[in-house]
């Protein structure tokens, strides 16, 4: 019988329990139960887990239904939910009231009844009491209705008293045996037939323990679904047949173990255990199995059969030996890590602890187990921790640490935490030590590398002081940076001959050192040569260590009588360049020096060096200042000289080009007049030379403009009206203007010109734009040439170019074609003419209207000239 068909047979009112094997399995039941109930008219409710939600809308989608149309005509709901039951055995699934109300709507919405899924979810072992609870008192409320429940059970998750609450609790079972969904249980609505069946057949069967029974000739008599699961095998195929042979056949080395047991039960007609036992089922391969065999005695008292329980402990087995392998795990991970781990009991007695442990402390684990933390700690602070923890809280200690066993001090981090049960009760704490010597060291550095940029510091911003105060300073900081008792600075003179003692420290750091010494306020001076242990600095040119200074060493010459006694000297060479500067040393610490002193010595006497570098530099910088000033006065003066010049100069332009105008004016009049006949008839040589004249004076105009112009636009009196420009008619006005010289040169002079917006322009102005590059064109282009001014729309406004076929310009000379007075050709025949003003005046009114201008050409091939202006806005 297909799913789909077993499940459309449920009857109003059951209480249906799934056992499923794997999530597709729930799935595709889940959505056939679900579709059966749609198909009826009834409302459902799928409770389901959230991981599982989109799946369960594919499965459902899959046998046809149209999940988002159900759920809106509250036919359909699906309600995502964790687990049955919290630690505290509160449901957080559906409440009784929910179910209750969900019934009530469903009913009054006009479906026929209502149909309910429990899908998926996990459930702790211990909320099992709760659930059963739960589940009656649902079944009970809805006793008087006829709404259909059906809740899944993963077959792997159920124990076999769990299964016998299941058998007991619901009226169907279903289960999935060789493809085929069937019922595993019937109630007593479904078969009044069980009331005929024997009191512990029944029993038998409901229980989803195997169990298995014999006779007296090892024949099997009765085969429980139980142990069908467990088996692989149908009670058909066993029942009559001897049961060793399937033991033989399933159980491993022919079964002698389970053989063993058996007759032992059979001799001794006494119950046996049995535990682990492999087995072999058809389907999933080797699994275990635990159980109990029990003697089945006659009136007599003897052997008449046996009855065995069995039980699939392979997940069991599958568990305990992932926990031994996480305890080996955990095992592995506290003897091996860096850190001291140890436990102590609710008394303070310590019971186990790792290697480390002991090795951090100095003392052996014979000594150690057993030592009761509480009496016998004399560290206050470590005490306190202890007694913290065994009041339940987090104990916490940092310090030097001295072992009460082994005497060992040790700068120690310890961390201290309860371990409580998980029913509350205090079974002790545990302790987490490192040894933080390193850190401690590295602390201990990184303060003398503060220390260090500090009193680098403070030499930066010993800018006002004398080399003096700078040398004095330096030498008391390296004195306190390497812990030293005493200290001194020495120079060397220009050539590196003499070794001049310039100062001893004198701070309270080295006082009592230096109170010892009588030599410490002379200045001795003496030859390298000459110099002992001391000089070996500058001749290895090296930093020299001597942790021993009593020990015998060939370069040693002795010291004075007064001079204080040394135990431990360093001294390091300074370096200007390749050149040693001066010597500093230090003495009489109290530990050994090592590189880390070399490094501080040497990084504070570099800075100090740099600094009296810097002085030097600073006065000699001034001295340079003070001359540069002065020069500066006098250039200021001469400056302010040109400037008056420039202004008299603009001026004169402004004035000179004004005056030329008004006669200019006259000329082109009168000899437009005269060219016209308007006084009297001409010759054609007359009118030859009137023409020439018209146009000279054009040409002196034009040169008057550009001088105006520019004389304007120094001195500030420039003003621009700008207004909405039709640039086509702009472009045609001045090609009509140009047509006569174009026709008179023989250049063709024509027009591209697209659809284009009015640009916001000066109108005059931008006429004299167009006019000074037309006829910069026409000027430097050939007989025979082409002059094209083209206008396109771009992104940023409007496009002009004009372009020509000339005789191109050199590409070195067109980033200073912008420039004033600045022409291609400037040489003294001057061939093309011109004042080298046009293109600079060009630029200037471009840069006025917000526009850019800029110039592409190839020498031989021509010249393209680029204006882009801004269109018109509203």
């Amino acid at each position: 019988m297909r799913s789909l068909e077993i499940l459309s047979s449920i009857l109003p009112g059951n209480n249906i329990a799934l056992i499923y094997k794997t999530t597709f399995e729930l799935l595709d039941v889940t959505a056939n139960y679900l579709k059966a109930g749609i198909d009826q008219g009834e409302c459902c409710i799928l409770y389901i887990s959230r991981d599982l939600v989109e799946e369960s809308i594919d499965a459902l989608t899959e046998e046809g239904m149209d999940v988002s149309a159900l759920m809106l005509r509250s036919q359909l709901q699906i309600m995502p939910y964790e687990s049955l039951f919290s630690n505290k055995g509160k449901s957080i699934s559906a409440g009784i009231d929910e179910i209750k109300k969900s019934h009530d709507k469903a009913i009054s919405f006009g479906y026929a009844r209502l149909r309910i899924a429990f899908c998926g979810a996990s459930m702790r072992t211990d909320g099992w009491p709760d659930f059963l609870s739960h589940e009656r008192n649902i079944i009970h409320m809805l006793g008087d209705t006829d709404t259909i429940i059906m809740h899944a059970f993963p077959e792997g998750s159920i124990s076999g008293s769990q299964m016998l609450d299941i058998l007991s609790l619901y009226d169907k079972v279903t289960i999935k045996r060789q493809e085929k969904l069937s019922y595993l249980h019937i109630g007593m609505k479904d078969a009044a037939c069980n009331e005929e069946l024997a009191l512990y057949k029944r029993i038998l069967s409901r229980i989803w323990t195997g169990v298995w029974v014999v006779d007296n000739e090892d024949r099997v008599t009765f085969f429980n679904p139980g142990m069908e699961a467990i088996s692989g095998l149908l009670a058909e195929q066993v029942l009559g047949n001897d049961l060793l042979d399937y033991v033989q056949e399933m159980v491993p080395d022919t079964g002698e173990a389970f053989l063993t047991i058996f007759n032992i039960v059979k001799s001794t007609t006494k119950p046996e255990p049995y535990d682990f036992l492999p087995f072999f089922n058809p389907e999933k391969g080797l699994l275990y199995q635990s159980g109990v065999l029990y003697p089945l005695l006659d009136n007599a008292g003897k052997y008449d059969g046996m009855v065995g329980t069995v039980e699939d402990i392979t997940e069991r087995k599958k568990a305990e030996a992932a926990l031994h392998a996480a305890e080996e795990k955990y095992r592995l991970i506290f003897e091996n890590s860096p850190l001291g781990i140890f436990h102590f009991d609710e008394k303070g007695t310590i019971t186990h602890c790792n290697d480390r442990f002991l090795k951090i402390v100095g003392t052996t684990r014979d000594k150690l187990i057993g030592f009761n933390m509480v009496t016998s700690l004399q560290d206050e602070k470590m005490a306190e921790a202890v007694r913290l923890v065994l009041s339940r809280k987090l104990g916490h200690y940092e310090g030097e640490y001295g072992s009460v066993i082994s005497g060992k001090v040790t700068p120690i981090k310890a961390d201290y935490s309860p371990n409580i049960s998980h029913d509350g009760v205090l079974l002790g704490g545990i302790g987490i030590f490192e040894d933080i010597t390193e850190r401690k060291k590295a602390e201990d550095a990184l303060k003398l590398d503060e220390s260090r940029l500090q009193a680098l510091l403070e030499l930066d911003q010993m800018s006002e002081s004398s080399l003096k105060e700078i040398a004095d300073f330096a030498q008391e900081a390296a004195v306190k940076l390497t812990q030293s008792k005493l200290g001194y600075l020495a120079f060397i003179n220009e050539d590196q001959t003499i070794f001049s003692m310039y100062s001893w420290s004198k701070s309270s750091w080295s006082k009592s050192a230096m109170e010892e010494c009588r030599l410490a306020d002379l200045k001795i001076e003496y030859p390298v040569t000459s110099i002992g242990l001391w000089g070996e600095a500058i001749r290895q040119r090296k930093p020299v260590i001597t942790n021993d200074y009593a020990a015998p060493n060939p370069w040693k010459k002795g010291y004075p009588k007064e001079h204080v006694k040394i135990t431990r000297h360093l001294n390091i060479p300074v370096f200007d360049g390749d050149k040693i500067v001066a010597v500093s040393g230090v003495g009489n610490k109290e530990e050994n020096y090592d590189e880390s002193d070399v490094r501080q010595l040497t990084l504070l006497m570099e800075g100090m060096w740099r600094l009296v570098q810097r002085k030097r530099a600073e006065d000699s910088l001034k001295k340079y200042a003070d001359d540069l000033a002065q020069a500066n006065e006098e250039l200021s003066k001469a400056n302010e000289e040109l400037k008056s010049l420039d202004r008299m100069k603009d001026e004169f332009l402004s004035n000179v080009s004004h005056e030329f105008k008004t006669p200019l004016t006259s000329i082109k009049g009168y000899s437009q007049l005269v060219l016209d006949e308007t006084l009297g008839d001409i010759n054609d040589q007359q009118k030859r030379a009137m023409d020439t004249v018209i146009r000279n004076s054009d040409r002196l105009r034009r040169l008057v403009d550009s001088l105006l112009y520019l004389s304007r636009t120094q001195v500030g009196r420039m003003s621009y009206y700008f207004e909405k420009v039709q640039l086509e008619e702009v472009i045609n006005n001045c090609i009509h203007d140009q047509l006569p010289q174009a026709k008179n040169n023989g250049v063709i002079l024509r027009t591209e010109i697209e659809d284009i917006s009015p640009v916001r322009a000066d109108k005059d102005k931008l006429t004299d734009v167009l006019t000074n590059l037309i006829d910069n064109a026409l000027k430097f282009t050939q007989k025979g040439g082409h002059i094209i001014v083209a206008a396109r729309k771009v992104p940023s406004g409007v496009h002009i170019e004009v372009k020509d076929t000339g005789i191109g310009i050199p590409v070195d000379q067109i980033p200073h074609l912008f420039q004033r007075f600045y022409q291609v050709d400037s040489s003294t025949s001057r061939r093309y003419g011109g004042t080298g003003l046009g293109l600079h005046i060009s630029k200037t009114i471009v840069e006025a209207h917000k526009g850019k201008i800029w110039i592409e050409s190839e020498e031989g091939k021509g010249t393209t000239v680029h204006v882009e202006l801004p269109i018109w806005q509203e």
